[in-house]
């Protein structure tokens, strides 16, 4: 269980970054919502890491968190946007009429296997609730997720992302939080109409993991995900490939 002191923090800076910085009560009521799961994601990652919760400016060897969940930290790439280190510097949009890999060992930071799945290190725990697109245009239909070999039902995003008029961004809730910890594999992929053509510069989505991570403090310490070759090892113990 968290202490008092952790408690208070883990509220304020839950409330400071996920409630009131949001521009719509929309979007924070869906952080509202799955506040207790966020919590027992901070119960996990304390247990986990044998380390004290400190929220978003954690002190040396604690836990960061709650923070969001940022991509370099399941191996993605240097941010949510960064397309082409998803397909391992091969292209920098993605193919349409057929599921491609979004979150897996093949990219360019992790350098591992195209399509296999990634496997959460001892220092990271991460709680998502949601499927957001910041990108203008949203235009993937469906994410599915493949978790400890078990494949899990689509996620259809197309109907709350793109009909979604208005918002500043678009957001599928989902049911119940999926919570990742130590040793946990994790596949993603989604899927782009073919309506929209072959492949080009036009062809583009960003999609993200809403929700929040805890993350042991050393690895906080890397501003460039490129510079963290160490991410895929025992340094960090952040994320392996599988």
């Amino acid at each position: 269980d968290l202490t008092g002191k952790e408690l208070t923090r883990f509220g304020r800076s839950y409330s400071r970054q996920f409630i009131r910085a949001l521009p719509t009560r929309s979007m924070a009521d869906i952080h509202i919502r799955h506040i207790k799961e966020g919590l027992l994601g901070a119960m996990c990652a304390k247990e986990q890491m044998k380390a004290e919760i400190q929220g978003e400016t954690p002190g040396s060897n604690k836990v960061g968190g709650p923070l969001a969940i940022r991509a370099c930290y399941l191996g993605v790439g240097d941010d949510w946007e960064d397309i082409n280190g998803i397909y391992g510097g091969l292209q920098n949009s993605w193919t349409t009429g057929e599921a491609e890999d979004w979150i897996h060992s093949g990219t360019t930071l992790m350098g591992g296997d195209a399509g296999s799945a990634v496997r959460i290190g001892e220092n990271a725990v991460h709680v998502i609730y949601g499927l957001s697109s910041i990108h203008a245009s949203p235009k993937i239909e469906g994410v599915q997720f493949t978790i400890d070999g078990k494949l899990k039902p689509m996620l259809q995003c197309g109907w709350a992302q793109k009909h979604a008029m208005g918002h500043t961004q678009r957001i599928k809730e989902l049911d119940n939080a999926i919570i990742l910890r130590e040793d946990t594999t994790f596949l993603a992929k989604v899927f782009i109409s073919g309506a929209f053509g072959a492949q080009d510069a036009l062809v583009d989505d960003f999609p993200v993991l809403y929700g929040v991570s805890y993350v042991k403090e050393p690895a906080m310490r890397l501003l460039d995900p490129v510079d963290a070759d160490t991410w895929v090892g025992t340094t960090y113990e952040i994320v392996h490939t599988t």
